[in-house]
């Protein structure tokens, strides 16, 4: 087999396709990869624990069934899903699925080796190495109560409370009774992006409600908090958001708008408690009147807001993105110190972030 990545020393690479054409063969021998039709992907080939490069219409529910229904393992090894940019609805479904990255369906096979490339290279920790089906599932269902929730506002829809809910119960579960560190790092090794970013706020807030002895029902809030603290994230073209240089000024006001966004679908469906709303409009507050939308001030911003902020921050620093490494804890730990010390975040939530989510000694 011809590849420009080194599959015999790594592993193996499958382009999964629903276009038997001539292009799409080319593009497998560039990867070095085994083409392999929708129609006959299975989970058995999944034994191997290849990468994946997934080029298939999922604007199609008929393709997302057959995808989902052989994803059934979830290894180490990279999940990419070609698809087109500005649609969004391919985007969740991509994300569902278990997509570490998300390209350009033009992207070029040379794009696509260095994107290959870049999973083989990443270290994988040994926590990662250690998730358990327990904590696989937890985090499955959680990309997938928000990844329907992100649909849901993106169409206007109505959310699934009750499924959301569900998600949550399920993470605060595997968070209370797992090692933090490695369920973040079987997140950063399985997800990318926007998803990756909402599950580790997600996983970090319910930690740190359930180790600071909150009650059951106050980690579920938090928890759902952490969940959809970024759902107005879900009509931001997916380009921007995943924008590796500066953003001009307009763009910043159009990823400005999401908290607002986020908060007005939400209370306009009903019966989700006020501090959550609180939490989804304000997370970007500061303490000292710097932050947006509203640019309130410590007086009016609650103590679920202070916590998502702070959990919002410390998951930005240690996430892993394709143009930057995740930050170490102590280097988290550091950035949130300083911006305590310059009163935007609170001292005493930082200094309980730094002791909840301090690494495993060995």
């Amino acid at each position: 087999m011809e590849s420009g990545v080194p599959n015999t020393a790594r592993r193996a690479v499958l382009l999964i396709t629903d276009k038997p054409t001539a292009e799409t063969r080319r593009t497998a021998k560039g990867l070095g990869a085994d083409p392999i039709l929708l129609g006959d992907f299975v989970a058995s080939h999944l034994d191997t624990d290849p990468c994946l490069v997934v080029d298939v219409d999922l604007r199609k529910l008929d393709n997302v069934h057959r995808l989902k229904s052989a994803l059934v393992k979830r290894g180490n090894g990279c999940r990419i899903f070609l698809i087109d940019s500005d649609n969004r609805v391919a985007s969740v479904h991509a994300n569902v699925l278990g997509a570490n990255q998300l390209m350009p369906r033009q992207s070029s096979v040379a794009d696509m080796r260095a994107a290959l490339q870049h999973h083989f290279g990443k270290s994988r920790p040994a926590a990662g190495d250690r998730a358990t089906a327990a904590q696989l599932q937890a985090i499955g269902g959680g990309v997938l109560a928000l990844g329907d929730s992100f649909k849901a506002m993106s169409s206007n829809g109505k959310l699934d409370k009750a499924g959301v809910i569900k998600a949550c119960e399920q993470i605060a579960d595997s968070v209370c009774v797992t090692s933090v560190t490695d369920w973040m790092a079987a997140v950063r090794d399985h997800h990318d992006g926007t998803y990756q970013h909402c599950m580790l706020v997600t996983g970090v807030a319910s930690a740190f409600a359930t180790k600071t002895g909150m009650s059951r029902a106050d980690i579920l809030r938090v928890t759902i908090a952490g969940l959809l603290h970024d759902i107005g994230k879900s009509t931001i073209p997916i380009a921007l958001l995943d924008k590796p240089s500066a953003l001009t000024l307009r763009e910043t006001d159009i990823i400005r708008g999401h908290p607002a966004a986020g908060f007005d679908y939400l209370a306009a469906q009903g019966g989700i408690e006020r501090d959550i709303l609180n939490a989804v409009r304000h997370h970007h507050e500061y303490l000292d009147g710097s932050g947006y939308p509203d640019r309130i001030n410590a007086a009016d911003i609650d103590e679920m807001t202070r916590i998502i902020t702070v959990s919002d921050v410390y998951a930005a620093l240690i996430e892993r993105r394709s143009y930057k490494e995740p930050k170490s804890h102590a280097q988290a730990i550091a950035v949130l110190q300083a911006m305590a010390a310059a009163g935007k975040v609170e001292a005493r939530l930082v200094r309980e972030m730094d002791r909840v989510m301090a690494p495993n000694p060995g």
